[in-house]
């Protein structure tokens, strides 16, 4: 039955009857529901009857690609479980399974999925990949659907539907490209890029572009592949023939560890610095554990050549305030997930949306446009260190700069550590980011 024909059921009951009336039925069209003293404006998404918001997810639960996906989407899920054991968002509970979605790492599939879940959700709360959120980023801002973007992409840190948390790949390659020339002072060294030929890998490049421009050093190669390519000969051919030292990476998984492998069978083995999407403890074992299978890369000759960019904390390092209580939730509710970087910026990217959403409801407004409201004028957001605080306001920007370096190391859970703290480097500091 449509509000419409509530009405007119309910055309001789004074106004105060409707409005209760109206009150104890779901939404998912923007209405006015009785909270309080004052009128709590929603829609799509928002059930009123059981006090719960429904939020989309559009990440890739099959191919290669899952294997952030699905770790993410469950560090999700941990953390809106805990919190919904708790009490929830002052009484109002979050689901976001009944509305998981996937994209395969596809555009299409990506719109496509978009289109089938968008009437049913407050806003998305994870779109991952850089090509699959580009395709719906302009469906996002003329709806003004927030976006949970599980990408770094400088795309979007100036859009204001696009919550984002950490660094923008740009930014972490320049500090990548300063750790090298700088802080290792290797200023000679032959340094090359390889990236996917699309929109995560072109934001990698403007990051190797500044640091190039700044630092001056002697680039042998920019080479590209694309995200269905399965062979990386010709790629690692051109890379020896250049003679290149240090190779930084702007890939996924797959595609990583089959360019860090076909160029330990032809011989070849520079020192790659691994954007961090590039990484999974699946690369070291079978199952991602300390006890699984290893793998051909799990070789002391090999892993002593990886370094890995990021900005969240070492798994089980608890002298970061938030790791105690993470670690516990992990163990309370998936304890059956190997430690890994994507389950735990999952979590974080929850908690990102839960204080989102506590400064809607706290306004009073839970429609689309004061959900995005809520965003732009919700400050700061801890995470107890297990990634970089954020600040979300009207002057849109990035909201991490700093890069950490990671080595390989497989006595360690999720087999990195931490070696470089934090940093910014001089070339980060000219990125520009222009209005989108």
């Amino acid at each position: 039955m449509t509000v419409t024909d509530r009405l007119v059921r309910l055309r001789g009951l004074g106004a105060a009857a409707i409005i209760a009336g109206l009150a104890a039925c779901g939404t998912s069209g923007t209405s006015n529901t009785s909270s309080g003293a004052a009128a709590l404006k929603t829609g799509p998404g928002i059930d009123t009857a059981t006090k719960t918001i429904h939020l989309g997810v559009l990440t890739p639960l099959s191919g290669p690609v899952a294997v952030i996906g699905k770790p993410l989407t469950l560090g999700q899920e941990t953390f809106f479980q805990q919190l919904n054991d708790s009490g929830g968002i002052e009484g109002w509970k979050i689901d976001i399974k009944d509305h998981e979605k996937d994209t395969k790492y596809d555009p299409q599939t990506q719109v496509q999925q978009y289109n089938a879940v968008i009437d049913s959700v407050a806003f998305i709360a994870q779109s991952l990949g850089s090509p699959t959120t580009l395709a719906i980023q302009q469906l996002a801002d003329q709806g003004k659907v927030l976006i949970g973007a599980a990408t770094q992409s400088s795309s979007w840190v100036t859009d204001p539907v696009m919550a984002v948390i950490g660094n923008p790949y740009s930014i972490d390659i320049a500090n990548g490209i300063d750790w090298v020339v700088n802080k290792l002072g290797k200023k000679s060294a032959k340094i090359a890029i390889v990236y996917q030929n699309d929109e995560y890998g072109q934001d990698g490049l403007r990051g190797y572009k500044a640091a190039l421009d700044t630092y001056h050093f002697n680039d042998v190669g920019q080479l590209t592949y694309a995200a269905t390519d399965t062979s990386f000969t010709s790629q690692i051919q051109a890379l020896a023939t250049a003679g290149a030292e240090y190779v930084f990476l702007v890939a996924t998984p797959s595609p990583a560890g089959k360019l860090v492998g076909t160029g330990a069978a032809l011989k070849y083995l520079p020192n790659w610095v691994f954007q961090g999407p590039c990484w999974s403890g699946l690369l070291m074992t079978s199952d991602g554990s300390a006890t699984g299978k290893p793998t051909p890369l799990n070789n002391p000759a090999i892993t002593s050549h990886i370094n890995v960019l990021g900005f969240q904390a070492q798994w089980g390092d608890t002298s970061v305030p938030g790791m105690t209580k993470f670690l516990a939730d992990h163990d309370k509710y998936a304890p059956t997930q190997v430690p890994d970087p994507y389950y735990m910026y999952g979590y974080a990217e929850a908690e990102m949306e839960a204080a989102v959403l506590k400064k809607a409801i706290d306004s009073n407004d839970l429609s689309r446009q004061g959900i995005l409201t809520a965003k732009l004028n919700t400050g700061k957001i801890t995470f107890g260190g297990l990634t970089p605080d954020i600040n979300y306001t009207p002057q849109l920007g990035p909201v991490a700069e700093q890069t950490g370096i990671s080595a390989v190391d497989i006595t360690v859970p999720g087999f990195l550590k931490i070696i470089q703290a934090p940093f910014l480097g001089d070339a980060a500091k000219t990125l520009k980011f222009p209005a989108s």
